[in-house]
């Protein structure tokens, strides 16, 4: 939404169309003494090349726009648009997401593991603007992608990034979990959670799951598991980040759930599992409302001022009028 502060100054406008309406009428016509080169009341010779006629045309199109933009920037135009605040401090929910190569497997209604928690990831962002939503991925490797941050349009393009074996082959979740615990703990906030969304068992990394889930109970920050998938042969299809080759097959898939519900129970969390896409929102569901979201304490209006933008481009169309008709056309002004 926008406006202008001093509307009155766009009356000056409807100096556009009079002139135009005056030049057509002859008002400005130049007074000329033509030289007959024929009989006497002959027709005089006039001849101006068609590119002269072009850049003349160009020019006053220029300084038309000039003058327009010159008014507009005079009557202070402003563009309003609103932002939420918030009264204290919310939430923070930080997302350990597995991107080993198993996440490619398609067994999400057609979808990969990896788009499909990726997609509720999202949705369940956009529904608390009020939390900070940080990003943690791991495969061998586990990093830090984005910090517990309101910024959810930053989170989001970097969920977006996210590629299949990024972080390596393995499935490292205690080392996702003990990421997420360390920066948790760093991040004030009313209420904290780690969610784990895996459909592996650990088999890589130097922490622990049990260790890191420990860690995330005694710092009194909730745990939600999530074991995505289903078991069985699944087809399997996804390029290699690094050398770009692509590998595609069948995956024989069955995680171990026994251990998934191990880590919930040693974090004194919460253990849900999603076999296909349907399971997965469910499984949102609950861990949306085990964790209330924060609530949006105001909206103010934001006034962004947008004079300086129309009076610089009508300074610059009229540079490029000047020069087009001092340089092409040789006239003084």
């Amino acid at each position: 939404m926008g406006g202008f502060d001093r509307p009155a100054f766009l009356l000056f406008l409807l100096a556009l169309p009079v002139y135009v309406l005056a030049s057509r009428a002859g008002a400005f016509r130049k007074v000329t003494f033509p030289l007959t080169l024929s009989d006497w009341n002959g027709v005089p010779l006039r001849w101006t090349p068609p590119f002269l006629s072009a850049a003349q045309a160009v020019s006053r199109v220029f300084l038309g726009l000039a003058f327009a933009l010159l008014v507009i920037g005079g009557a202070g135009p402003v563009r309003y648009r609103s932002e939420s605040m918030y009264g204290s401090r919310g939430n923070s929910v930080l997302f350990a997401l597995d991107a080993s190569p198993s996440m490619a497997a398609r067994d999400m209604a057609g979808e990969s593991r990896l788009d499909a928690a990726r997609a509720s990831i999202r949705a369940f962002v956009l529904r608390r603007p009020g939390d900070a939503c940080g990003l943690v991925v791991f495969g061998s490797e586990a990093a830090l992608l984005v910090p517990p941050t309101r910024d959810h349009d930053t989170f989001l393009r970097r969920l977006d990034s996210v590629r299949i074996g990024e972080l390596g082959d393995g499935t490292a979740l205690g080392l996702g979990l003990a990421v997420a615990a360390a920066h948790l703990t760093s991040h004030e906030s009313v209420r904290a959670a780690a969610v784990l969304l895996t459909d592996g068992e650990n088999n890589a990394g130097e922490v622990h799951p049990l260790t890191a889930a420990s860690v995330l109970r005694d710092r009194g920050i909730a745990l939600y598991v999530a074991g995505i998938g289903s078991r069985g042969d699944v087809p399997l299809e996804y390029a290699d980040p690094d050398t770009g080759t692509v590998y595609s097959g069948v995956l024989d898939s069955g995680f171990d759930e026994a251990s998934l519900r191990e880590i919930a129970l040693r974090g004194g969390g919460q253990y849900v599992t999603a076999a296909g896409a349907e399971d997965l929102a469910e499984a949102f569901a609950v861990i949306g409302s085990s964790v209330p979201s924060s609530p949006v304490a105001w909206t103010r209006t934001v006034e962004q001022r947008l004079e300086t933008g129309a009076l610089a481009a009508a300074a610059i169309l009229a540079a490029l009028a000047w020069i087009i008709r001092r340089v092409l056309m040789g006239a003084i002004l």
